[in-house]
């Protein structure tokens, strides 16, 4: 575990968590924001100040992981990284893992440190079938707990289905989701990641192999949420 949370903080060193910028008058502290005052009605008076502030983002993201029967030693390493990298950069952090069926390992408004969410994700046995459906539907449903102004999922897999209703049509049901196809090209797993992140209008993100998916991850996260 301490492994895991090293390489994951040495990725994000210069990295500064996601926020988004608010607009507020003075007296609250923030950066002068002199165009938005300069458009204020004259005479000014000390409440016409506009102001920037930045607030961390009021997101809720549910990592929804594959920890089928392939996922085994360096590989479970390497999801684990990935989470942990989701847990480092952002407040709020949910984590689903699927193989024949969905585990919920962490729940929307479960406060949780990293080190307790890498020790979750490593207890998981891989095991079992490849049923994305079963966790998207666990992601879907964990998300309506959510009242956050974002609610985002995170698939980390390599598409191919082999249990399970058609993850497409359940993708649509996430508020919103992207996906980071995983591992070697396959038709199957390419057309679903894909289809998968069309309908949950996300993107799609490619780690060619595991040990790529850190670093994917934290371009995902700088991309989806910097403000």
């Amino acid at each position: 575990m301490d492994a895991i949370l090293a390489h994951a903080r040495r990725l994000l060193r210069h990295a500064a968590r996601p926020h988004r910028a608010e607009e507020v008058g003075w007296p609250d502290a923030g950066e002068l924001d002199l165009e938005s005052t300069l458009e204020r009605p004259r005479p000014w008076a000390p409440a016409d100040l506009r102001l920037t502030r930045l607030v961390p983002r009021e997101v809720d993201v549910v990592a929804v992981l594959d920890l089928s029967l392939s996922m085994t030693g360096e590989k479970i390493a390497l999801v684990a990284v990935a989470t942990a990298i989701l847990r480092l950069r952002l407040e709020h952090v949910a984590v689903v893992a699927f193989d024949t069926n969905a585990h919920v390992l962490v729940r929307v408004g479960e406060e949780l440190g990293p080190r307790e969410l890498v020790r979750r994700v490593l207890s998981v046995p891989a095991q079992g079938y490849t049923n994305i459906d079963a966790g998207l539907s666990a992601a879907a449903s964990q998300l309506r707990r959510s009242s956050r102004r974002e609610r985002v999922g995170l698939l980390l897999t390599d598409g191919v289905a082999n249990v399970g209703e058609d993850p497409v049509r359940t993708a649509g049901r996430l508020p919103r989701l992207h996906v980071v196809h995983l591992g070697d090209h396959h038709p199957q797993g390419a057309r679903t990641c894909r289809g998968m992140a069309q309908a949950g209008r996300g993107r799609l993100y490619r780690a060619r192999t595991y040990a790529d998916l850190p670093d994917v991850v934290r371009r995902a996260v700088r991309e989806l949420f910097r403000g």
